[in-house]
């Protein structure tokens, strides 16, 4: 699409306009609508632990950095050692096992339809907008996507339980 700048004298000439990609942008809100779905899902599934904040509503990482600093605080005066890992998520989801997000979204019974996008969405495949019969060039889908935290967090889910069992005055944040 092609849009005027603003206060240019003459729109004849091709430096007044400037480009913009619809494509990028209706890809994004297509995602940024399905990470609040499947937000909403985990939720309402239960499939996020306590201490998972990121992709819960009304949560934040200010929120993370709060609960955690007063945990450290609470440590320190019982004589404890307190430690944190923590994980980079735009980092870390391009490598997790596409199959096993996937059949762990199915076992956990989410809705079907997020699911067959979820694994549209991981398959290597160009998007391509159609606008009134006229198709557009095909675009590789790009990381950092709106919905990889969300992924992410369904993918690692599992993960706090398991340390919180496994190591016994270990918490979840």
């Amino acid at each position: 699409m092609v849009i005027r700048k603003p206060g240019k004298d003459d729109y004849t000439q091709l430096k007044a306009y400037r480009p913009i990609s619809l494509l990028s942008c209706m890809g994004k809100v297509v995602e940024k609508v399905v990470a609040e779905l499947l937000s909403e899902e985990a939720e309402r599934r239960g499939l996020l632990s306590d201490g998972q904040l990121g992709s819960k509503k009304g949560r934040s990482a200010i929120d993370a950095v709060a609960i955690m600093v007063d945990r450290a605080h609470a440590a320190w005066k019982n004589g404890h050692i307190t430690g944190v890992l923590l994980m980079d998520i735009k980092a870390a989801f391009p490598s997790v096992a596409k199959g096993r997000l996937v059949n762990l979204m199915k076992v956990r019974q989410m809705d079907g339809d997020l699911i067959q996008w979820t694994e549209s969405f991981l398959s290597e495949r160009p998007v391509q907008m159609i606008i009134e019969g006229n198709a557009m060039e095909r675009h590789p889908v790009e990381a950092g996507s709106p919905v990889s935290p969300i992924l992410f967090a369904i993918y690692t889910s599992g993960l706090i339980t398991w340390v919180e069992e496994y190591v016994s005055e270990a918490e979840g944040l």
